[in-house]
């Protein structure tokens, strides 16, 4: 199987798991008066919504819009954890009160990083930040990789300039992270409160 053959797969895998994920989800009922699991929830979403427009995007080969969505996918993992681990009661009714979030999560980012990373034991976060965040925000907007990109090798034609590895290696680690971020919802919600097997868990854990 070529590297081309492996991103078709990878992109089919990852719809089926997103159909897996969507399936659970639905199962799953939260008291509205939860404000906590009712953030989770939308947190949760927004993490799928993102990670299914990557794979869309990187199907239709529009990959510099693809990447320009890394770091705010990367981010809103992060901020899940964060809001659901680490935030107080108090913190918690009092964004989603909130006309704005702004003042409401540390600055900089990597306080928050930190702060999950402490909370689960494990430099998970931290080391994904420090090896590629800085390439992220390079892809957004205007930034040095989101232009440079639109250059062949030969520097003469303008095309999408994106080779298949990194296409792999990319929709590989978003996976991961896609994982690392639902399984939050998934037992924390639908586990505990029995909308959700242990079987469906590890199913989902495996795939």
């Amino acid at each position: 199987m070529n590297i081309q053959d492996n991103i078709n797969k990878q992109l089919k895998d990852d719809i089926d798991l997103v159909h897996k994920i969507e399936k659970l989800m639905t199962k799953v009922e939260i008291m509205s008066d939860n404000k906590r699991d009712m953030l989770l929830a939308g947190f949760s979403r927004n993490t799928l919504s993102h990670f299914i427009s990557i794979n869309i995007l990187v199907e239709k080969k529009l990959y510099n819009s693809a990447f320009a969505l890394e770091r705010i996918f990367f981010e809103n993992i992060v901020k899940l954890k964060y809001m659901y681990y680490v935030m107080s009661d108090e913190k918690i009714t009092t964004i989603y009160n909130a006309n704005s979030w702004k003042k409401h999560f540390p600055e900089p980012f990597q306080k928050i990083v930190d702060k999950v990373d402490l909370e689960s034991g494990i430099e998970f976060y931290s080391e994904i930040k420090g090896r590629v965040y800085t390439i992220m925000n390079d892809y957004t907007h205007t930034g040095k990789n989101q232009i440079n990109r639109n250059f062949g090798e030969s520097g003469l034609t303008i095309k999408s300039n994106f080779s298949d590895e990194l296409i792999l290696d990319t929709l590989k680690g978003n996976k991961v992270l896609l994982k690392t971020s639902l399984i939050v919802f998934l037992e924390s919600i639908g586990l505990k409160n029995g909308f959700i097997s242990k079987d469906e868990i590890e199913e989902y854990l495996e795939y």
